[in-house]
């Protein structure tokens, strides 16, 4: 890339190419905010500058809609938790103004809807004096109208939670961390045609910077993360839609948290990098990143070793790539 980030999105566009907007020079805050952006082209296999969006944000998300722009919402621009979001276009190459949300949010998921809107929910607001709490309030973005609007509650304020698309039209949403700093081993199902969240079945541990993935048939793969006790994971589940239970399956080789996980088909999944835990003498958690993959298969529901990554990383972006620059998402 141009620029050394993380905190960054990743989002492949209709053309094949991806985006890679936004982030910082550090993980957990500090450093310098970004604003710019840049482009990968499979078929060149090298990035370009692309424009900068509106403000500098790190932490936020990126999601396509049906139109081939890109919603950038949520982050923080290094003292505030951002409320204002914006759309990339792809064909003019920049960054426009969009909806605002009723408050500003960092670690927030975003989930785009069988129906084309965009699902924004929990997260952490982020104040100037650097206090802030846990949200359980959720939004709906609709791209006909560029506004926001509140819908249902969650059933809990959750932070660095997953939320994953099923089958059926409803959105998962797993673990994460409440207002108390308790990792949660709770979960919600979001009913996009009632507009309120409701509980579903416990994961079999608690977890918070876990991978969570979907699968064919409405299963889900949740794996790693950290648990309340603060010991990184190396277990994994799958939540079953059908009977909107947890399954625990045979865990990763090793533990990881904030991890990459991409979906290849709809029974394999890349697992890659992340960080695991080391030791740390002053007594505080230690993180050390990592460059091992693996491929999850479903046909198993198994993790096997492949090749390990060039580098060692953790917090990073991944997307999926058309060969020869074509495709769409």
């Amino acid at each position: 890339m141009k620029i050394a980030r993380t905190g960054h999105t990743a989002t492949r566009l209709q053309s094949g190419g991806v985006l890679v907007a936004g982030g910082s020079t550090e993980l957990f805050g500090g450093g310098t905010i970004f604003a710019s952006a840049e482009l990968y082209s499979s078929s060149s296999k090298r990035f370009t500058m692309t424009g900068a969006m509106l403000e500098p944000r790190t932490g936020h998300t990126a999601t396509m809609l049906a139109d081939g722009k890109v919603l950038i919402a949520c982050g923080d621009d290094g003292t505030t938790s951002l409320a204002d979001s914006e759309l990339y276009d792809p064909g003019s190459a920049t960054f426009l103004s969009t909806g605002t949300m009723s408050i500003g949010r960092d670690d927030c998921t975003a989930t785009r809807l069988a129906n084309g809107k965009v699902l924004i929910a929990g997260g952490f607001q982020l104040l100037p004096d650097f206090s802030g709490s846990v949200l359980d309030t959720a939004e709906i973005y609709d791209p006909d109208t560029g506004s926001f609007g509140l819908t249902g509650t969650m059933t809990s304020p959750r932070q660095g939670a997953t939320a994953t698309l099923l089958p059926s039209g409803k959105v998962l949403i797993a673990g994460g961390a409440d207002n108390n700093q308790i990792t949660l081993d709770t979960a919600e199902l979001y009913d996009p045609v009632s507009g309120q969240f409701s509980p579903t079945g416990h994961m079999t541990t608690s977890r918070y910077g876990h991978l969570a993935a979907a699968l064919g048939g409405g299963d889900v793969l949740i794996a790693g993360g950290i648990d309340n006790r603060g010991v990184s994971l190396s277990s994994a589940e799958l939540f079953h839609a059908g009977t909107g239970e947890f399954v625990r399956i045979a865990p990763m080789p090793r533990d990881r948290f904030y991890v990459g996980a991409t979906v290849l088909t709809s029974s394999t999944i890349l697992v890659a990098g992340g960080y695991k835990q080391c030791s740390s003498s002053a007594g505080s958690f230690c993180l050390e990143p990592v460059k091992s993959a693996l491929i999850f298969d479903h046909g198993s529901d198994t993790f096997s070793p492949i090749s390990s990554m060039t580098a060692a990383r953790g917090s990073f972006a991944s997307a999926t790539i058309a060969h020869g620059g074509g495709g769409s998402q």
